[in-house]
């Protein structure tokens, strides 16, 4: 049988399952949902009623019946920008949450919502993204009125992020925000990445990397936060740190301790912690800390750094100020990536020595290696004898309790624990090793994260009070942390939580529950009696009727293997109580007709869990095919690329305007993957970054799903990878003119191998490109020169560009180039070069609605902006541009079925 259309059947079984997962005997994983986009964490309040939120801004409450309700909490997906890791990262209560109904929410922000938000040119579906940006805190407060189920209006209050100057730096597509909890002196503590990565070395000032200096332009960060990695040292950067502020406010605290008076809402006044990576989940041990803020003492901080591809941490805080080494340390070692190239200085570290030929000191220089007798402050390297003093801020690199191995690039698998040789220096011990104080067994992951301690007595005793650390390779082990925060042993818990994202405890009725990348939520409980799980099988889902159908239930469980009954319900007014029933479906017309299926499967005890499937007569699936690229193809490494989505797709009994696409494309990162948002168009595109080739594995992963309007589903899948070898193709300069009636094409190559296909491409904007011809390829080491015409070109603007592929399926594409087709008599813009306004004027409009549409160099659309306009007339706007920064632009001008597109410069 052809697989596509088995796909209805496992999507079902997908949707109404519950783990199996590998778990201590009487303890059961149950899926309460999977309607989520990508649910990033869940918290409760103290009534057991949860709060989920998804990565694009929306905050689901949950009943206590563990019910989602339909109406989101808070809806900030127009303000939030979700792409790669980033989107609504942290949320959680205030300790007072029942009381005063605070809720504090940390997310990237959408440019384009910042710049024109309660502006004519604003769009709710316009979005930017990759580019840099930055996070936000904001309060908002519930309802007690409707049981914190609606939001108070105007109870808006932004804590962190006010400018596009204040907020935590985004730099790069991961390692940006993380975790958002409150201390028990109710501080807001939150978590930053380093935001660097890929490409560049990591030290700042790096060739190739774009987004740093356009984050400079923009404001995002000044000139000296232009360090790599090394922002997790430097404190003038909110990035790589636990930052600590007032939840009043969004100051930072004079209890931290790098608190400036005179500046209180600086990145110095706001750090707790510094020296982290990727610091993505923290959490607040309970029973910890003081209740006045002036302690400066929020609690013990638990941290879980994901690691660069050697080993994950587990870092622990306990007071204000402590450093975790890196980048300078990667768990117990050197990390030789950074530890062999130059370090930058510290701009706030000059040198106190006036006999040293080193004006400021480097970041290396400030941090003191562990030590068995540690911590102490390093010397001055023009003279080690002296101490460095307090005012340049010195640090001690702390070390992690625990450390695993990188599953794919660190093998074998082990868990170390720090100790010390006979001179005092760092010596790991590995976990499992005999006559040592901790017990466990060597394992690995790859993305630490912490987790909570278990509060409440429906575990059983051996679980009360212990600590629960995941990894996002799907474990979750058990630690014994002693008050002291000595570990003394790690065990097993549960081995199958899928791409956990994050866990939270219901202190209501003492289960555990988690999130993962998949869109689902997980429900752990021990004891009691689960539900049974109830799964339709069936010998076909479609046909023409009148269609016989032979069901089975047998594949339904019990968790704890009662017997069953079953309830079938055919969605035509017959039942039946068989585990095996046949049914015939009669339909009156020759029309597809569909008919849900409900299972009811009930335990001995009484508990029931019900399965629905789709049975539709007279009715296939659509069969789809990915048409703009074959699975397997490999993108260029040079330069982001764009990668159009489009589909051959048939469906025998539905018009294809009456089908739902899916798109989803997700990024592989050596054992996990980083989901975009969906995109439910018939053709869309998304950039392609130029990850790949070095010491960590990348590739994306493209699905289309379309669905019928009977519910009937075809999903398919391809993969790309990126190319590694060596060039294919050199010069490839696209040039073109209006020749009569159609536009000549000429492009150049100056070397070319193992080419197997050269594609013309032609879009009316910089996105919708789909091939008008081939030209046979020249294989040769000498300058070639080719030429195409295209006889039909559209009216208005034209965008072309050559994709050359490989035999292999390694592709590249020319330089964009741009026409107007015929030459352009109807329109001007002016002035240019332009500074504060543009205007464009249009000899006679066509329509009733003009819009004018803003690119960058890279074909990235920017903003939108409509007018109206009186067919057969005149039409001029003019069209604020101060807000962007000096450059090349594009614009195109949208008048019915005309488009004209140009460059200006922005001074």
């Amino acid at each position: 049988m052809d697989s596509r259309l088995l796909f209805p059947f496992l999507l079902i079984c997908v949707w109404t399952n519950v783990a199996l997962a590998q778990l201590p005997d009487d303890f059961y994983d149950t899926r309460i949902s999977d309607q989520f986009v990508l649910p990033l964490g869940i918290t409760f309040d103290n009534n057991g009623q949860g709060y989920l939120w998804e990565k694009d801004g929306k905050v689901y409450v949950l009943d206590e019946n563990d019910e989602i309700l339909p109406a989101p909490l808070l809806d900030l997906s127009e303000e939030v920008s979700s792409w790669k890791d980033h989107g609504l990262n942290g949320f959680c209560l205030d300790q007072e949450f029942l009381t005063n109904g605070y809720v504090y929410c940390y997310y990237v922000v959408d440019l384009h919502h910042y710049w024109h938000y309660g502006t004519a040119e604003y769009h709710p579906d316009t979005t930017v993204i990759d580019k840099p940006t930055f996070g936000r805190i904001t309060r908002y407060q519930a309802d007690p009125a409707t049981s914190f189920t609606t939001i108070i209006p105007d109870s808006r209050t932004v804590l962190l992020g006010e400018t596009i100057s204040t907020g935590v730096p985004i730099l790069y597509d991961f390692h940006g925000l993380g975790s958002l909890v409150q201390g028990t002196d109710r501080s807001l503590l939150f978590s930053s990445g380093e935001t660097t990565g890929g490409l560049q070395i990591g030290i700042g000032n790096e060739p190739g990397d774009v987004m740093v200096p356009q984050a400079i332009d923009w404001g995002i960060i000044t000139p000296d936060e232009d360090l790599g990695a090394y922002k997790s040292q430097y404190l003038g950067s909110l990035n790589g740190k636990i930052l600590r502020i007032d939840p009043d406010t969004g100051d930072g605290l004079a209890s931290n301790p790098y608190y400036d008076a005179t500046q209180a809402r600086s990145a110095q006044s706001r750090v707790w912690g510094w020296g982290l990576r990727n610091p993505y989940r923290i959490m607040v041990r309970p029973n910890t800390g003081s209740h006045y803020l002036a302690d400066g003492d929020p609690g013990t901080l638990i941290i879980g750094d994901v690691g660069n591809g050697a080993w994950e941490e587990i870092n622990i805080q306990t007071r204000g100020g402590q450093n975790f080494g890196w980048p300078v340390l990667e768990g117990f070692f050197l990390s030789w990536k950074f530890w062999n190239q130059d370090v930058p200085n510290n701009p706030l570290a000059p040198n106190p020595l006036a006999n040293c030929t080193e004006d400021f000191l480097n970041f290396r220089q400030l941090l003191a290696l562990p030590n068995e007798n540690g911590p102490f402050t390093p010397g001055n390297p023009c003279d080690p004898s002296q101490p460095i003093p307090d005012n340049l801020n010195p640090a001690y690199a702390e070390q992690p309790i625990l450390t695993w191995s990188n599953a794919l690039w660190n093998q074998p698998a082990r868990a170390l624990i720090p100790a010390w040789n006979d001179v005092g220096d760092p010596e790991e011990v590995p976990l499992g090793t005999p006559d040592q104080a901790i017990e466990g067994e060597p394992f690995d992951g790859y993305s630490s994260l912490a987790g909570i301690f278990y509060a409440g007595e429906t575990f059983p005793e051996a679980y009360r009070g212990k600590y629960f650390h995941c990894d996002y390779s799907g474990w979750i082990k058990v630690f014994d942390l002693d008050e002291n925060n000595v570990l003394t042993k790690v065990e097993r818990f549960h081995d199958d939580a899928r791409d956990i994202i994050h866990l939270a405890q219901n202190t209501s009725n003492g289960a555990l529950y988690y999130t993962n990348a998949l869109g689902e939520l997980h429900k752990i409980t021990y004891g009691g009696n689960p539900a049974p799980v109830a799964v339709i099988e069936a010998d076909r889902f479609f046909g023409p009727g009148p269609l016989t159908v032979q069901f089975s239930a047998l594949s339904s469980y019990d968790p704890n293997n009662d017997p069953m009954s079953y309830f079938w319900e055919f969605g035509d007014g017959s039942t039946s109580d068989s585990a095996e029933p046949t049914h015939t479906f009669n339909t009156t017309n020759t029309g597809p007709q569909s008919f849900t299926v409900r299972l009811t499967a009930t335990d001995a005890q009484g508990a029931t869990h019900v399965a629905e499937r789709v049975v539709s007569l007279n009715n296939t699936p659509p069969q789809v095919e990915i048409t703009s690229f074959k699975d397997g193809d490999q993108y260029p490494l040079g330069y982001t690329s764009l990668l159009r989505l489009l589909a051959k797709v048939t469906d025998a009994e539905h018009a294809t305007e009456d089908l739902q696409y899916t798109w989803r494309t997700y990024l592989h990162h050596n054992l996990h993957f980083h989901p975009d948002p969906p995109i439910y168009e018939a053709a869309s595109h998304f950039l392609i970054s130029p990850l790949g080739c070095e010491e960590e594995t990348y590739y994306y992963r493209i699905e289309l799903t379309v669905t019928d309007p009977a519910g009937l589903a075809t999903k398919v899948s391809q993969q790309i990878y990126p190319y590694c070898g060596d060039d294919f193709v050199e010069g490839l300069t696209l040039e073109g003119t209006v020749a009569g009636a159609g536009v000549e094409l000429d492009w150049v190559t100056t070397f070319a191998e193992d080419i197997a296909v050269v594609e013309v491409q032609r879009s009316p904007d910089y996105f919708r490109f789909t091939t008008i011809g081939e030209v046979a390829p020249r294989n040769a080491s000498t300058t070639e020169n080719y030429a195409f015409f295209d006889a039909n070109p559209e009216r208005g603007s034209n965008f072309y560009r050559i994709k050359v592929t490989t035999t292999s399926g390694a592709f590249t594409y020319s330089n964009l180039f741009e026409i107007t087709y015929p030459q352009p008599i109807d329109w001007e813009v002016f002035p240019n070069p332009a500074t504060q306004h543009l205007t464009f004027n249009l000899r006679q409009a066509q329509s009733e609605k003009v819009l004018i549409e803003l690119y960058n160099v890279a074909g990235q659309h920017l903003r939108q902006f409509p007018f109206a306009a009186t067919p057969n007339e005149a039409w001029s706007e003019r069209v604020l541009i101060a807000p962007f920064p000096p450059g090349l632009y594009s614009y195109r001008i949208v008048d019915g079925e005309r488009s004209y597109t140009g460059r200006v410069i922005i001074q």
